[in-house]
């Protein structure tokens, strides 16, 4: 961990401190700001870092060689007495620290740190408020990371132009959204490029649940398909694309997605307008203006979820800010660095349409890093 970044951030936030604290990987965003993913920890430990000085590690006896070499003093204890006493010495003197907690659990991506703990530091005279807007910090892409996230978004180009071939080449006897998904995963494979789960196919009806299981239905004229398939290089971020086709559709199925293009369009629009004006986004004021689109047009009520997510590297859905005023109202800010889908969709039935695009934040605005889907593919 770059300690001096997490101390410039409480500098600026005005916080005396922000206490990492994780009790059998309770708190992934602990283990993730640390780098202690995939370590053996039975016990519970405390991380402290002052705004200033030096910071304490608050370590079980039998645990104290299983952490890196991290900046700062080591407290060991081995009962339950020594861990309450040294967050009495080193903690509650600060009388304000941040943690992965949100008021509420408005946001749970966030709300990490069990009741009992938060009484516990309470207890001591301390206020806890949320680590939300440190962490960003720590939730951002290298350039690194950005060319790595490039090559995967290539890889599902590749993926998906191959799996619209398979299809057209088989309208006579359609595959399968099983045998479609197992194409899919072959273009995955030959690049290097792996998934924590496989690729989305749905047809017609399935394409009405957001998140449908794969099966045997084989596709239909008059009907959509849905793809949303997601990768990564095994140690870089993910890409994650929905895309659309349909075999002869109806002209309700064609207003749909016009609809939904339109929303998507307009969250990117008001990102960079935000960023032209000096002004860093909300993840719900993305959501909003998306949403605002797709009620207008009468489709509000076939909404089922927010309209983007953040992009992560151990998982799709990352813990940075999320497009979100539907299922959470997340405040928190679109900072350079970081990078997140715009996916609005309907599911009125017997259909189903998103639109999934990926966006990367520079300082100078927002650059979508994968394919803008314009129009549905005919089939």
């Amino acid at each position: 961990m770059d300690i001096s970044k997490a101390q410039q951030a409480l500098q600026e936030a005005n916080l005396p401190g922000w206490l990492l604290y994780s009790f059998q990987g309770s708190n992934p965003l602990a283990l993730e700001a640390l780098g202690l993913q995939g370590r053996m920890l039975s016990r519970r430990f405390a991380y402290l870092i002052p705004a200033r000085g030096e910071p304490v590690l608050i370590v079980h006896a039998i645990e104290k060689t299983s952490f890196p070499d991290l900046p700062g003093q080591k407290v060991v204890f081995a009962g339950w007495e020594q861990f309450v006493g040294a967050l009495q010495t080193h903690v509650a003197p600060l009388e304000r620290v941040a943690m992965e907690y949100h008021p509420g659990g408005g946001i749970p991506y966030l709300s990490r740190v069990d009741a009992g703990t938060l009484e516990l530091l309470r207890g001591m005279g301390l206020e806890v408020v949320s680590s939300a807007e440190i962490l960003l910090r720590f939730q951002t892409w290298s350039p690194a990371d950005l060319a790595s996230h490039k090559r995967a978004a290539a890889g599902i180009e590749a993926a998906l132009e191959h799996a619209l071939g398979f299809v057209r080449a088989r309208l006579e006897t359609p595959p399968s959204e099983r045998e479609v998904q197992a194409e899919i995963c072959k273009v995955f494979e030959a690049r290097g490029l792996v998934f924590d789960h496989p690729p989305m196919v749905a047809y017609g009806p399935n394409a009405a649940n957001p998140h449908h299981s794969v099966g045997e239905s084989r596709l239909q004229r008059g009907q959509v398909m849905l793809i949303d398939l997601w990768c990564r290089e095994p140690q870089g971020p993910y890409a994650d694309v929905t895309w659309m086709a349909g075999w002869e559709v109806s002209d309700e199925v064609q207003q749909a997605w016009q609809v939904v293009r339109t929303a998507r369009d307009t969250a990117l629009e008001v990102c960079r307008q935000s960023l032209a004006q000096g002004r860093l986004p909300r993840g719900f004021e993305l959501d909003r203006a998306a949403r605002r689109v797709i009620e207008k047009a009468g489709l509000g009520a076939a909404i089922l979820h927010r309209t983007g997510h953040h992009l992560g590297f151990g998982a799709t859905h990352g813990n940075g800010t999320h497009l979100d005023d539907l299922e959470t109202h997340d405040t928190r800010p679109l900072i350079p660095g970081l990078a997140f889908t715009i996916e609005p969709g309907v599911y009125p039935g017997p259909f189903g349409i998103r639109s999934e695009i990926n966006v990367f934040l520079h300082p100078s605005g927002p650059e979508v890093t994968t394919g803008l889907q314009s129009e549905m593919e005919p089939l």
